[in-house]
C-alpha cells in the first residue's frame, strides 16, 4: 500500500509572520539583517521573504523573551532550542496554590500563549497551574496535576490537528481545550469550534483566553476581571434615620408645598434597602463577595450624603423631629 505523500511545506509571507508573532515588518527585517535571527528564503519572483513554520516558531521566541525583558541581540543568535530553555526557564511552571473558587484548572503550551499570561492572570474562574512555552511539554507533563483545559498554540490548523489536541487532552486526562491559532481552511477551524474545543484566532488577548475556557466549563457564563473591582476600606457609615421617621417625613408638607423632603426621604430609603440586599448578597454568595461588598460600600457613602442633604433641608424647611 502506497504511503500517503508528505503534505508540501507551508511557507508565510512577512504580513503573514508579523501579524502571528506580534512584530512589524521592519523589525523583523532588522533582526535578520543584523542579527542572523532567521535564514528566510526568497521568491523566485520579487524576492520576496518567505518564513517556515520554524522560523515563526523562533521568532515567536525571540519575541517572547523580549517582552520578559532579554536583549534582542543577545537571543537571536543562541539556537532554537537554547531559546526555547532560556524561556521556560524565565516563565517557569506556574503552579499556584489551589483556589476554590476555581472553575477551570488550565495547563497553557506555547511561546507567544506563555509569554502573554506570564504576567497576572487573575480571571475569575481560571486557574493556571501550569505555563509552558515548549508544546512538547505537554509529553512530559505529570498527569496527576488535575488539569481540566488545555490551552494549545497552532500557527495552522489542518484536518488532523482536532485529533491532535484530543490526544494532548488524553495525555493529560483533561476534558476539554483550547486551540489559539492562526490560519486555518473553513472545515478545520469549524472542527476545533465543537466541543470539547474551542478555538480562538490569534494573536488574541489574555481576556478571550480566558473567556473561551470558562464557556466551555459552563455555557453562557463570563469571565471577570476582578480589577474592575476597587478594594473596599469596610467603613460603613452609621445610619441617621429609623425607618419610622423616614415614614413621617415622605408624609410631610411644607409651608410652600415643597416635595423635596419626600423625595428625599424616599432615596434614602431605597438606598437602606439596597444596602441591606448587597450584605445579604456578600455573605451568602462567596463568588460574588468582593463585587458586592463594593456595592455595599458605595451605596452606604451616596446614602450618608444624602442624609446629610435630607438633615439640612429638615432644618431649612423647619420640620421638627
Amino acid at each position: 500500500m502506497a504511503s500517503k505523500p508528505k503534505p508540501p511545506e507551508r511557507l508565510y509571507e512577512i504580513r503573514a509572520v508579523s501579524r502571528m508573532t506580534g512584530v512589524q515588518p521592519v523589525t523583523l527585517r532588522a533582526w535578520e539583517r543584523r542579527y542572523g535571527a532567521v535564514e528566510t528564503r526568497r521568491t523566485s519572483t520579487g524576492g520576496r521573504r518567505l518564513y517556515t513554520q520554524e522560523d515563526v516558531q523562533r521568532l515567536s521566541l525571540i519575541k517572547s523573551l523580549a517582552d520578559l525583558g532579554e536583549s534582542v541581540g543577545t537571543v537571536a543568535v543562541l539556537p532554537t532550542e537554547e531559546l526555547s530553555a532560556r524561556l521556560e526557564a524565565l516563565l517557569g511552571a506556574r503552579v499556584r496554590e489551589s483556589r476554590p473558587d476555581a472553575l477551570v484548572r488550565a495547563a497553557v503550551f506555547g511561546p507567544r500563549l506563555a509569554a502573554m499570561l506570564h504576567g497576572d492572570f487573575s480571571y475569575r474562574g481560571v486557574e493556571l497551574v501550569a505555563v509552558h512555552s515548549d508544546a512538547a511539554a505537554c509529553e512530559t507533563l505529570s498527569p496527576d496535576l488535575d488539569i481540566d483545559t488545555v490551552v494549545l498554540e497552532f500557527t495552522g490548523v489542518h484536518e488532523e490537528t482536532r485529533a491532535q489536541v484530543l490526544e494532548r487532552m488524553h495525555r493529560l486526562r483533561a476534558t476539554r481545550a483550547v486551540v489559539m491559532y492562526d490560519f486555518g481552511n473553513l472545515a478545520s477551524v469549524s472542527s476545533l469550534k465543537a466541543p470539547p474545543v474551542a478555538a480562538v484566532r490569534g494573536p488574541a488577548e489574555p481576556e478571550e483566553i480566558a473567556r473561551a475556557c470558562v464557556s466551555l466549563a459552563a455555557p453562557g457564563r463570563r469571565p471577570v476581571d476582578q480589577t474592575l473591582v476597587p478594594e473596599t476600606t469596610g467603613d460603613i457609615p452609621r445610619r441617621r434615620y429609623s425607618q419610622a421617621r423616614l415614614n413621617r417625613l415622605r408624609e410631610s408638607t411644607t409651608q410652600i408645598g415643597c416635595e423635596c423632603p419626600h423625595h428625599l426621604a424616599t432615596l434614602v430609603g431605597q438606598l437602606y434597602a439596597f444596602e441591606d440586599y448587597s450584605a445579604e448578597c456578600e455573605n451568602r454568595n462567596a463568588e460574588d463577595a468582593r463585587m458586592h461588598a463594593y456595592l455595599h460600600e458605595v451605596s452606604a457613602r451616596c446614602r450618608a450624603e444624602l442624609e446629610e442633604a435630607l438633615s439640612r433641608l429638615i432644618r431649612f424647611e423647619g420640620l421638627e423631629e
